[in-house]
């Protein structure tokens, strides 16, 4: 890879690892550790910046002025074996020996992308599989071979092809849910400690167009997967391409739609409010497919029209069941929750909201159409989150990317070029998964747009 101008571009790329990876220290201020963890290397910390501050001095003053972070905290704090290090900077991961860069999203800020020269990432982070590896390499040639933070050995998080941990499923290769032999999993299951199918960020908001609560995690589709007899396209307004997921422990959004018209809608084109009739406050009219909507792209999360209790999932390849609610607090929900005699879209149809009993799932076609009438783009950052996550920042309730490696490794050995999970029946190469929004790993055309982060093996004391 073409090396970069590091002298050119080292002020403001300093300037912005300062701001987004530290970002927890800015504001949880966690202590300066006791005992300092094999993850902590001091020297670079303070090590002098270009404008006779160091890195640490900068951390708060400039975090603070940071306009676009929101400073709300995300979930509680109920992590198992992760330790800041190095201020907030890196966190150290003892349940996998590892150091993870607290900042789940670097790469979703423009300065840095900028510092670091790699072409094919969109604004929110997003890249392909193959930008991943280029990110890595420039993350590790950054400031004259030195790395970002004094580290040249960052990589990407490794999944092994056979999980032997309690992993969900197994078809030529360990996919689903509670895999926690991988990076991701681990990080997800045993180091965050986060309950399947709940979101890293289960309170995410934003306002898109007219409608709020757009998700960047994967919405249900009422078409069939062609090739998998378990699977329902779904369809990403993250990344606005569809795919096929199973449908057996899958936790995805739910945005129904209506083909009648719920009152007077506001004059203009593509996607109105409705500004009379039952519909008023709560729906939406695209005026190209004469569809409507609900504003709340979201809606499952504040409304769940009395479908309450638990469902079963399974079973596993140890022949177990999982239980969750049938509703996560996310308002995601398997596919079966949608549909039936009992079921959330059975449910608000009866409640006849706002004022249509035929609400449904919209088909791919409908869902893309609005996607494209509310001018979302690729790597839109109103998709993307910027609060607190125990001690990490900025980490997304969606899909990143992971490498396999070779089966007799673990967490700390390094991707393998030559190993692939799978290739699928048009023979392109499929790459491991993880889905931060429901705990799902998986593997995903390698042509996809997903997150990356980050961490290096934890040095031996």
């Amino acid at each position: 890879m073409r090396r970069m101008n590091a002298r050119r571009f080292l002020p403001a790329a300093f300037a912005a690892i300062s701001l987004l990876t530290v970002a927890t220290a800015a504001f949880a201020q966690p202590p300066a550790p006791q005992n300092p963890s094999p993850c902590d290397a001091g020297a670079h910390a303070t090590a002098p910046l270009p404008n006779g501050a160091t890195l640490l001095d900068a951390v708060r003053p400039l975090a603070a002025d940071r306009p676009e972070f929101s400073g709300i905290p995300g979930p509680p704090n109920t992590s198992h074996g992760l330790i800041p290090a190095d201020w907030g900077l890196i966190i150290y991961d003892e349940n996998q020996g590892v150091c993870w860069l607290a900042n789940g999203n670097l790469a979703g800020d423009p300065f840095v992308r900028a510092a670091m020269a790699v072409a094919g990432i969109n604004p929110d982070g997003t890249m392909n599989y193959a930008t991943a590896l280029l990110w890595v390499d420039a993350m590790n040639s950054f400031d004259h071979g030195h790395g970002v933070l004094g580290h040249n050995n960052w990589q990407l998080p490794t999944t092994p092809l056979f999980d032997s941990t309690s992993c969900s499923s197994s078809n030529n290769g360990t996919f689903g849910l509670l895999c926690s032999g991988s990076g991701l999993g681990n990080l997800y299951n045993v180091g965050l400690n986060v309950r399947m199918p709940n979101s890293v960020a289960p309170d995410f908001t934003n306002a898109v167009g007219h409608l709020r609560n757009l998700q960047p995690g994967l919405y249900w589709t009422a078409d069939s997967a062609a090739i998998n007899a378990d699977g329902q396209v779904t369809f990403s307004f993250n990344t606005g391409v569809n795919g096929s997921n199973t449908t057996t422990y899958n936790y995805l959004h739910v945005l129904p739609v209506t083909h009648e018209m719920l009152g007077t809608s506001a004059s203009g084109s593509g996607v109105v409010p409705y500004i009379s009739g039952e519909g008023a406050g709560i729906a939406v009219y695209d005026t190209n497919t004469e569809l409507s909507w609900p504003v709340d792209a979201n809606l499952p999360a504040s409304e769940r029209f009395g479908v309450k209790g638990n469902t079963s999932m399974g079973p596993t390849v140890s022949g177990d069941y999982l239980t969750a609610p049938l509703i996560d607090a996310d308002g995601t929900m398997l596919f079966s929750t949608i549909e039936s005699s009992t079921g959330w879209l059975t449910n608000m149809n009866a409640s006849t909201y706002a004022g249509s009993d035929k609400w449904k799932l919209p088909t791919l076609a409908e869902i893309s159409a609005l996607y494209k009438d509310l001018n979302v783009a690729v790597g839109d950052t109103r998709l993307e989150t910027r609060t607190l996550n125990g001690l990490f920042y900025n980490l997304q309730p969606g899909f990143y990317w992971s490498c396999e490696r070779d089966q007799t490794g673990n967490s700390q050995s390094p991707c393998d070029p030559n190993l692939y999970p799978s290739i699928s029946p048009d023979g392109t190469i499929l790459e491991y998964s993880f889905n931060f929004d429901n705990g799902f790993e998986g593997t995903d055309f390698n042509t996809k747009e997903f997150y990356v982060m980050v961490y290096y093996p934890a040095p031996a004391r």
